[in-house]
């Protein structure tokens, strides 16, 4: 704890202002998300499917378009691209109450979507630009850990505020964006300094950013794109990211959908809660303990040990439906969860060009399409299948991610080459 305390109080102000704004930015987005199937079933006339096909394609396009969101990142100066996509959420959100055109709200939702995809981006590459390497693992964790505060608290503030009347979630939203991005305007120029702090910032961080973007505008998006293709390292990771995401991050959906198949509605209900509860207070208590211990050096056994933990969760799932038995599952489970995701970020930090971490943030951002392909997976083998089929498939999925991690870990970084030596070799 005194080690904690002494991080945060060493922190820059930039960075205590980022980690706060995290946290809003996640009470507003599931501030939403667990009201969003309810107003489109109730103010749309959407059924249960039609809702579940807008959800899915909003994240899915969003998550692919994330990747342009960080190359645009790279070009302009990131606080004020992201003082640009939080003015747009707040619009976003604030309107849509007032539309009732299925048609309009869709394309509210997909554009909203990417917006909140692309400032995850962006903000992953500016939290990197502010602080020393030694301390970036360290705070992605912290910031998890706030992210997940903030999607347990989220839910609770959204049914609260339907009492205001149908749009009570989306104002919510929109009140605590703009909040989150006063401080981003009223202190702008704190974000244009790098870890070297203060200095930087007096002697014209604002100049030294705008040299670095002439340089990046000589690469358009496409020669960035081919760049990162020909990093293997990349690559490999973000695949092994795609399928170890299937198995947590869709968590509590797949676990609904195989509980209500084998135990009554009731008790699958319960036992959903208490699987929440456990993976929000796991991530909480731990994130930081653990995050602020992984290390380049020993980051692929972090790994091997986080996949060991998803594989002993998933047995423990598999086997029994008492409640004993699925919290002390989700517990492990929820090890694997805290170990995976900044050993990612970390990992994609250690190998990407300054010029293009936005960039490099933004092709990482592509493993939530792990999302979207999980439920699809487990509810097509618990119709088809069995419930231990679906489970076997989960653990050969992360163990699959987990071989990926280790090629990626072991794969060379490529040649370094001119920018026209790459041009001429597509």
């Amino acid at each position: 704890m005194k080690n904690f305390l002494q991080l945060v109080r060493e922190l820059p102000t930039a960075v205590r202002i980022m980690l706060l704004c995290a946290m809003a930015r996640s009470i507003s987005f599931f501030g939403i998300l667990a009201y969003l199937p309810i107003y489109l079933n109730d103010s749309l006339g959407m059924n249960g499917a039609n809702v579940g096909y807008v959800l899915g394609i909003c994240l899915l396009v969003g998550t692919f378009v994330s990747v342009y969101g960080g190359y645009l990142a790279d070009r302009f100066v990131k606080v004020d691209f992201m003082i640009v996509l939080d003015v747009l959420l707040t619009l976003l959100y604030g309107g849509l109450p007032f539309l009732d055109s299925p048609v309009l709200v869709i394309a509210v939702l997909l554009v909203a979507n990417t917006a909140s995809s692309s400032m995850s981006v962006t903000a992953n590459a500016l939290l990197a630009d502010l602080l020393p390497s030694e301390n970036r693992a360290k705070v992605f964790s912290l910031r998890y850990s706030l992210q997940n505060i903030g999607a347990a608290v989220g839910p609770f503030l959204g049914v609260w505020t339907v009492k205001a009347g149908t749009g009570g979630p989306f104002w919510l939203a929109a009140g605590v964006i703009f909040a989150a991005l006063l401080p981003l305007v009223i202190f702008r120029r704190l974000f244009t300094a790098g870890p070297a702090g203060a200095k930087a910032a007096a002697e014209g961080a604002e100049g030294a950013a705008a040299s670095a973007s002439s340089d990046d505008e000589s690469m358009n998006f496409r020669e960035v794109l081919r760049v990162m293709r020909a990093d293997r390292r990349l690559g490999l990771f973000t695949l092994g990211g795609i399928l170890s995401i299937v198995v947590y991050g869709p968590l509590l959906t797949y676990m609904s959908q195989y509980l209500v198949l084998v135990e009554s509605r009731d008790t699958a209900y319960q036992l959903v809660a208490y699987i929440s509860a456990a993976n929000a207070i796991v991530v909480i208590s731990t994130q930081y303990v653990i995050g602020s211990r992984l290390k380049e050096k020993t980051l692929l056994r972090w790994l091997t040990w986080g996949t060991g933990a998803f594989v002993l969760g998933l047995v423990g799932m598999a086997l029994s439906t008492n409640v004993w038995i699925i919290v002390a599952a989700i517990v492990v489970f929820t090890i694997g969860e805290v170990i995976v995701v900044p050993a990612e970020y970390m990992f994609i930090d250690n190998i990407a060009p300054e010029n293009l971490r936005g960039s490099y943030f933004g092709a990482q951002n592509l493993v939530h399409v792990g999302v979207a392909i999980g439920p699809i997976i487990c509810g097509f083998l618990l119709v088809h299948a069995s419930p231990a089929a679906m489970f076997a498939a989960l653990i050969a999925l992360v163990v699959l991610g987990w071989w990926f991690y280790v090629l990626g870990c072991r794969a060379s970084a490529p040649a370094p080459a001119s920018e026209s030596e790459a041009v001429r070799s597509a």
